[in-house]
């Protein structure tokens, strides 16, 4: 047996002090400490009484390593945001730094998936342009929604739905002109900004193929997405979908 135990009866670590489940940094401390003693000859020389000069040497060049290991894994936890130690200061820096709005409102987990959505986002991936693709994304950034293609025979929002429109946007019971400009409480366009209310024209009925919609998952029915998250949810949708396209959304902002 080694001379040289934690807890054995001829050191201060006696039969009577009571044991603890040791941090992160004492097991890396005890693992480079054994690791110290097997690289040294056996030799009487090379001997390390407990709290010697030559043990509290080597436990202060331990302890730098150890200091050094938990900064490491502290500097990586708070890049990827993978892990318990990535904290809500550490989710602000990085949607300052990557351009997304913060919202306080939402939960650690819900800013940390946006996150790593946006550092895996690099490039012009054409399969990132499949509505299932773009569906799927917000249903993971935790908005109800689904995404329909607007196909053959293509169609407007008041095709589909019944909308709801204010006098003071299309006056009396027009709803859309040539340009289907958006209006009303109930449609709305996601083309180019965050904004509410842009005015954004698909440019007529020959223009409808670069349209799709957002809404419930029955194409026509409308979905619920909360007010206070409408700005994050158009600058998501304007990240996934293809920059020509044009999105026409059936969503109550509650």
């Amino acid at each position: 047996m080694s001379e040289k135990t934690v807890h054995k009866l001829g050191t201060p670590h006696g039969i009577n002090t009571p044991h603890k489940l040791p941090s992160s940094s004492e097991t890396n401390l005890d693992i480079l400490n054994d690791l110290s003693i097997q690289l040294y000859p056996t030799g009487r020389a090379w001997y390390r009484p407990e709290n010697g000069v030559f043990d509290k040497f080597h436990e202060a060049i331990n302890v730098s390593f150890v200091n050094l290991i938990d900064a490491s894994n502290l500097f990586l936890d708070s890049v990827f945001p993978d892990n318990e130690n990535f904290t809500v200061l550490d989710a602000a820096l990085w949607e300052y730094r990557l351009g997304l709005i913060t919202n306080e409102n939402n939960s650690l987990d819900l800013r940390k998936k946006a996150i790593a959505r946006k550092l895996g986002h690099p490039n012009n991936i054409k399969a990132r342009q499949h509505p299932l693709f773009i569906q799927n994304q917000l249903q993971l950034a935790g908005f109800d929604v689904w995404v329909h293609e607007n196909t053959i025979p293509y169609q407007t929002p008041g095709d589909i739905a019944i909308l709801t429109v204010t006098p003071s946007q299309h006056g009396g019971d027009s709803q859309h002109g040539d340009g289907f400009n958006h209006g009303g409480i109930n449609f709305d366009v996601i083309a180019n900004s965050i904004e509410p209310n842009e005015q954004y024209s698909v440019g007529g009925d020959s223009n409808l193929w670069a349209t799709f919609f957002i809404g419930g998952e029955i194409l026509g029915d409308t979905a619920e997405v909360p007010e206070t998250r409408l700005r994050e949810f158009k600058e998501l949708v304007i990240k996934l979908k293809p920059a020509h396209t044009v999105a026409f959304t059936l969503i109550n902002y509650s």
